[in-house]
C-alpha cells in the first residue's frame, strides 16, 4: 500500500493494523459494513477502504454532516434532532439504523459530535446496528485536543465498535 494514497500518514499503526483485522474477519464472515459520519466527513470511509485485498466488504458511507443530510438520507426524524440535538445517543443510534436500512450492509456504524467546536468539544457519539441484535451505543469526552486529533480517535472507537459487533 502507497502511504500517501491512504490515511496511514495520520493513524497510529494500532489503528491501521485493527481495521486490517477487521475487515479480514468481516471477509471470512461474508459481511459488509456501511458508514454514516458526521463530524468525520468521510474519514471511516476512507479507512475502511484503504486496505488492498479486503476493503471489498466495505458498501457504502454517508457523509451526513447538517440536520437536513440526517434526516433526508438516514431517515432520523426531524423531531428528534430537534428535541434531542444532532450530538446525542438517539441521533446516532438512528443513523446507524437509517444506514443499515439503506444499505446492503449487514453492520453499519454511526458517528456524530462536536469535532472541536460547540457545546462541548470532543464530544462524540457512536452507534453501531446490525441486523437481529440491539444497537449499541457509545459517548467519548475527548476534550479539545483539536479537529485532526479526535477524528483520529474516532477511527479507534469506530474500529472497536465494529470488530466487537461481528
Amino acid at each position: 500500500m502507497n502511504d500517501t494514497e491512504t490515511l496511514s500518514p495520520v493513524l497510529p499503526g494500532e489503528t491501521e493494523e485493527a481495521t486490517r483485522r477487521l475487515l479480514e474477519k468481516a471477509c471470512e464472515r461474508n459481511l459488509t459494513l456501511a458508514t454514516a459520519e458526521s463530524c468525520t466527513g468521510g474519514m471511516l470511509a476512507s479507512l475502511l477502504t484503504d486496505i488492498q485485498g479486503v476493503a471489498h466488504v466495505f458498501d457504502r458511507g454517508f457523509v451526513t454532516y447538517t440536520d437536513d443530510a440526517k434526516s433526508e438520507m438516514l431517515g432520523v426524524s426531524a423531531d428528534v434532532i430537534e428535541r434531542e440535538g444532532a450530538v446525542s445517543q438517539a441521533v446516532a443510534m438512528a443513523m446507524a439504523e437509517g444506514a443499515l436500512a439503506r444499505s446492503n450492509a449487514n453492520i453499519a456504524l454511526s458517528i456524530t459530535g462536536f469535532a472541536d467546536e460547540g457545546v462541548e468539544p470532543g464530544l462524540v457519539h457512536f452507534g453501531c446496528a446490525r441486523a437481529g441484535r440491539k444497537t449499541a451505543h457509545r459517548v467519548e469526552h475527548f476534550g479539545p485536543g483539536g479537529r485532526g486529533a479526535t477524528r483520529v480517535k474516532c477511527m479507534q472507537v469506530a474500529i472497536a465498535m465494529m470488530t466487537e459487533m461481528l
